[in-house]
């Protein structure tokens, strides 16, 4: 049991720490997807993976491996056992994923900016989650270590529930950020409709692989799911 429990913290580490850089290589352009399709996949992209005979395919609901002819799912992460400490090789693929992803979404979050900026993380959350209103009251603590928070909504309960009405409610609000305080203290937030972002925000949350709140991935895209205290983030943050 004890060999057990030093390997899992060892796999914690090196998911929490830098990847090694590696090659992007070639799109499979004869990639059979539609078996994939009839699970109902929608496939983003298709990579050699790092084990002979699998794809790596990123998909609207994350990553998942593949046998080469499509007719075969592997579901979970590889690690690469070669070095001290094993490494998730999945993270490579999906780290890059999200850089990206959040590019496409840079106009539509709510950001707290640091006065004195040094590093940049966005979080998932949904307003009625007790950690995610552990993290808003120590906003100012984030911000103070030059953190800046940009927040995205994901909505627990899905689209169709009171929280995902909640936040479309902030997110339409003409002050943002004084709507998002309000929501996660119970204070009343003025119903609004626009074009808002949610339904958005929770797909990207999907296809990172968010299955709770708050999520927060870091500018390496690297994501760390559940509350992190300031000073255990910064931590985090000044190794990457």
């Amino acid at each position: 049991m004890k060999r057990l429990a030093v390997i899992g913290v060892s796999i914690f580490l090196a998911a929490c720490g830098q990847p090694p850089e590696a090659s992007q290589p070639a799109q499979i352009e004869d990639f059979d997807s539609s078996h994939l399709s009839r699970m109902g996949f929608a496939v983003s992209s298709v990579q050699p993976s790092r084990i002979d005979g699998l794809a790596e395919v990123i998909t609207e609901q994350g990553l998942v491996y593949v046998s080469m002819d499509g007719k075969h799912l592997v579901s979970g992460r590889i690690y690469d056992i070669t070095g001290d400490e094993p490494t998730n090789v999945s993270d490579l693929a999906l780290n890059t994923m999200r850089i990206a992803g959040l590019a496409e979404v840079a106009d539509s979050v709510i950001e707290f900016k640091a006065p004195r900026e040094k590093h940049v993380i966005h979080v998932f959350t949904d307003n009625t989650c007790g950690y995610c209103r552990q993290l808003h009251e120590r906003l100012d603590d984030y911000l103070a270590l030059g953190i800046t928070v940009r927040y995205l909504a994901w909505p627990r309960t899905g689209l169709q529930g009171q929280a995902a009405q909640q936040l479309r409610n902030v997110w339409c609000a003409a002050d943002q950020q004084a709507a998002l305080t309000a929501a996660k203290t119970d204070q009343p937030v003025p119903n609004a409709r626009c074009a808002d972002p949610v339904d958005e925000h929770f797909a990207l949350g999907q296809k990172f692989g968010v299955r709770g709140t708050p999520a927060i991935v870091l500018e390496s895209g690297q994501m760390l799911p559940g509350y992190v205290q300031p000073e255990r983030l910064i931590l985090e943050l000044e190794r990457q």
